[in-house]
């Protein structure tokens, strides 16, 4: 009888452990909340994918586009209504770079807003 108690507590203490490493472990890691493919969106692209990632602080919307000559990548970073960074990574076949994005220009912003669309508003939710 002993033995079954003892048995039941070092069960239900590693449980419990492993309840708070998990939980611990998953506050820190992104999240991917949505994913879409083949999304209309400008630069038309083919075979895109566009992402909804809740982070620590904050949520990104990855988007990928391939083109004929390479891929480019696009991080909308967001919390709540408000786009905090944005920037497009170009990996082609005769160069690589990157642009950031000025986000108080108004194309940029129409941009974010159309690229929202794409997730449900319940996930979006989760950003603010």
């Amino acid at each position: 009888m002993r033995f079954n108690k003892i048995c039941l507590a070092s069960i239900l203490t590693g449980l419990s452990l492993t309840a708070c490493t998990t939980t611990t472990i998953h506050s820190n890691t992104p999240v991917v909340l949505e994913q879409h493919k083949n999304i209309q969106a400008e630069p038309n692209t083919k075979n895109n994918q566009a992402r909804l990632i809740q982070q620590k602080d904050n949520c990104v919307i990855e988007f990928t586009g391939n083109f004929e000559m390479g891929q480019a990548t696009e991080y909308w970073i967001f919390k709540g209504d408000q786009l905090l960074s944005a920037y497009t990574r170009i990996h082609a076949d005769t160069e690589q770079f990157q642009n950031v994005f000025d986000v108080h220009n108004a194309v940029q912003q129409q941009n974010f807003k159309i690229l929202q669309k794409n997730f449900k508003k319940s996930n979006l939710a989760k950003c603010s």
